[in-house]
């Protein structure tokens, strides 16, 4: 690896060639005295924040402190209200620094590549928080390496780098296993300050167990989240198990009675939770059974509407009703019985009809009977209505001097709301002044 590393540095020197960092920067590019100097401030404040965030900050930390302060008098300028070009000179070396440190940060990452990259992941593992006083001295040898690199002198990378690599990537694994093991293994050592290996050493072996199952895993990649994760879990649940056997060993308890106690709960809860399967089981399969009955409720009350339709259908000829099924009840639609306009008196023919209809209902069992009375759309509309109502009363009363039981039979006026043919016709018309009998027939559950 010694090797290997010198000479990507080698390399990369020859690459870029060896420029330090002093005096005013090269390639300065002048920024027009027309433009605001507010805008190319704020402009020139985001370029900063970008270069930070691609850590120039630590690859080219002199160019990007020379970037900072530029920036930094041209606020002052611009604050004490000096001249637009003043404002605009500093701006313009603050992006001409930024641009060498980018030049400058492109070598350091060829150069520190494997540097950058341990930091990157200490940095994700959250080090400067949990090991804030490591990271600091950390970040002060690597800047003394950087300013060295960008300087053109590759002696200290070349004899710090690999030590700095070792140390980001074991801060990387500390700060992974803090992160995740951080109560484990607090759980697990006041354990062992309290004699668990003495008290409860069955328990005390499986935390270790779990705890240096996961600590292995980092130990292997500790960028592995997802395997970490599941194994920390485990150990931090063994932990914790731990402190609660220690619990009752303290209280005067063995730890094998413990473990067997916990084994027999466990045996008591399966069998709850096979109990509650099975229950859970016969409650679906209830529920099954009433939706089945349902159905076939539903369709043993379908069955009886079909029989009713056809039984009365069978005593009536197609050219006096027509009979079928609606919303659960059953429409005679009276054909054969037709009012003159206007009118709502019953006919001789019309009261031999009615006759043969109750006959027919005779066969059928009725809950009850509606008489619906409707008009074609002759004349205004409260007329029809009116008229509507006389003839669903006429047929009530003659269905009821028929033999019909008067509770059971309602009459109700619909006007011209429900035609069933063109208004536009004499044939359509006199279909429309019809009388409709919606029938709810008595069914047997």
């Amino acid at each position: 690896m010694q090797s290997r590393y010198t000479n990507l540095l080698i390399a990369s020197a020859f690459a870029a060639g060896f420029i330090g960092c002093a005096g005013k920067p090269t390639n300065v590019t002048s920024i027009p005295n027309s433009a605001d100097p507010a805008v190319e401030i704020s402009r020139t404040e985001e370029m900063v924040n970008e270069a930070r965030a691609k850590q120039m900050n630590v690859l080219s930390p002199d160019n990007f402190k020379s970037a900072e302060r530029e920036l930094e008098k041209a606020k002052d300028y611009q604050a004490d209200k000096k001249s637009a070009e003043k404002i605009l000179e500093r701006v313009s070396y603050s992006r001409a620094w930024l641009q060498q440190g980018e030049n400058k940060s492109d070598i350091s990452k060829k150069t520190l590549g494997e540097i950058t990259d341990a930091r990157s992941g200490a940095l994700k593992a959250g080090a400067p928080n949990l090991y804030s006083k490591e990271w600091k001295k950390l970040e002060n040898r690597l800047e003394n390496v950087t300013k060295d690199v960008e300087n053109g002198s590759l002696t200290a990378a070349e004899k710090k780098g690999p030590d700095l690599v070792a140390a980001y990537r074991q801060i990387e694994r500390d700060s992974v296993a803090k992160q995740h093991l951080g109560r484990a293994k607090s759980t697990i050592d006041d354990a062992q300050k309290d004699k668990a290996k003495d008290k409860a050493p069955k328990s005390l072996a499986l935390a270790e167990g779990k705890y240096n199952q996961t600590m292995k895993l980092i130990a292997q990649d500790p960028r592995n989240t997802a395997a970490i994760s599941r194994t920390a879990e485990d150990a931090t649940r063994e932990a914790d198990h731990l402190a609660e056997v220690m619990s009752k060993v303290n209280a005067g308890n063995s730890e094998a009675l413990v473990l067997q106690n916990e084994r027999q709960q466990r045996m008591i809860t399966n069998l709850r939770g096979e109990n509650k399967s099975q229950e859970q089981e016969l409650a679906q399969a209830g529920e099954q059974l009433e939706v089945a009955k349902q159905q076939e409720a539903e369709l043993a009350r379908q069955q009886a509407l079909t029989q009713a339709a056809d039984k009365i259908r069978r005593e009536l000829r197609p050219n006096e009703a027509e009979v079928f099924t609606q919303d659960g009840k059953v429409m005679v639609r009276l054909k054969g019985l037709n009012f003159a306009s206007g009118k709502s008196t019953l006919t001789p023919k019309n009261k031999a009809l009615l006759q043969r209809v109750e006959t027919a209902l005779n066969d059928v069992p009725a809950a009850k009977i509606e008489v619906q009375g409707h008009t074609d759309s002759t004349g205004k509309a409260e007329t029809n209505q009116r008229i509507s109502e006389e003839r669903a009363k006429s047929v009530q009363r003659q269905l009821i001097a028929n033999g019909a039981s008067s509770d059971k039979v309602d009459a109700i006026g619909l006007g011209d709301e429900r035609p069933i043919s063109n208004n536009g016709t004499a044939a359509g018309r006199a279909q429309n002044r019809r009388i409709d009998l919606v029938i709810e027939p008595t069914i047997q559950e």
